[in-house]
């Protein structure tokens, strides 16, 4: 029984330690931790103090307590992942007309990226709607311009015969964006294919175009109005240098905690920093990467040693 407790009592401190370790500050001592329910981790933070530089600054609208990239006012960020990615609420474009097809009014959008970049590989360009063409125009950090599209359609209320979740063609079609580039400008925008709306008019007055992070969207056939927002994912990285530049320099190095590693950006120059297998934390932080491994080996040797006495 004196075993069983003991054993209970170690399994209790390693679960109270973890605890600890998952919930630590994940800011600099002393500045904001959240803007809302965001938490702002450091490499970023709302004052050029409590950031790594101004790449990383999010400002925090003090009164709707809602984080937003400075240099995109109408862009707010809706998480921060410490593995170089930036989740934000990105605006959709949309054409909107009459009954006769007449136009009404159209929001196209053109976004520019200073610090981050938008994700080649967890973003897709979708349009929804009857007769509606979605256009997309990108441009790379290295000046290269690239143009694509899709067309939506149909010609009444889509019914049971359009499965849901089905983005193919028929009310809502999605593409790719351009691969293995480091896409720093989008414009975007919708229109219409045809004048004659007056058999989708009831249920689709606009069309729209927008990126979306993927998985995101899930199309529905019997509703084809958005909201005004959606997720997308951008990159980010620290610097342009690799791992092994950057570690040439200690004092530059952002990969602080101990238990930490350096990871090459995939999608763009530059690196990010990660906590080693079994640590758990923010590795740009000095003892930021915290773990119970050095734990489980005292519970197993205490297991041995338990085990032998009682033999």
């Amino acid at each position: 029984m004196a075993v069983h407790i003991k054993q209970f009592l170690l399994i209790a401190v390693v679960a109270v330690l973890y605890t600890k370790a998952s919930t630590q500050s994940m800011s600099l001592p002393n500045c904001q931790s959240k803007c809302g329910s965001v938490t702002i981790p450091y490499p970023f933070g709302t004052t050029k103090e409590c950031s790594l530089d101004n790449t990383f600054l999010i400002d925090c609208n003090q009164t709707s307590q809602v984080p937003f990239l400075p240099e995109n006012k109408n862009i707010s960020v809706l998480d921060i992942s410490l593995e170089g990615e930036l989740r934000v609420a990105w605006p959709i474009a949309s054409h909107c007309y009459t009954k006769k097809g007449e136009f009404v009014n159209q929001t196209i959008q053109d976004i520019i990226m200073t610090h981050f970049h938008i994700s080649s590989t967890r973003n897709k360009f979708i349009a929804i709607g009857c007769n509606t063409v979605g256009l997309i125009e990108a441009a790379d950090s290295k000046g290269n311009n690239y143009g694509t599209g899709c067309v939506a359609y149909c010609q009444r209320v889509l019914d049971d015969d359009v499965p849901n979740e089905s983005c193919s063609g028929i009310g809502c079609c999605e593409i790719s964006i351009p691969q293995r580039h480091m896409l720093t400008e989008v414009s975007y925008g919708s229109s219409i294919v045809s004048l004659n709306h007056s058999s989708v008019y009831d249920f689709n007055p606009c069309g729209y175009a927008f990126l979306a992070e993927n998985g995101s969207y899930n199309f529905k056939s019997t509703n084809l109005k958005l909201e005004k927002e959606s997720p997308v994912v951008l990159d980010w990285a620290v610097g342009s240098q690799t791992c092994q530049q950057a570690q040439k320099s200690h004092s530059n190095y952002a990969c602080k905690a101990n238990n930490s590693a350096c990871h090459n950006s995939i999608e763009r120059s530059g690196y990010f920093c990660k906590c080693i297998d079994g640590y758990r934390g923010n590795p740009y932080l000095d003892q930021g990467c915290q773990g119970i491994i050095y734990l489980f080996s005292l519970i197993i040797i205490h297991f041995h040693r338990e085990a032998n006495i009682m033999l």
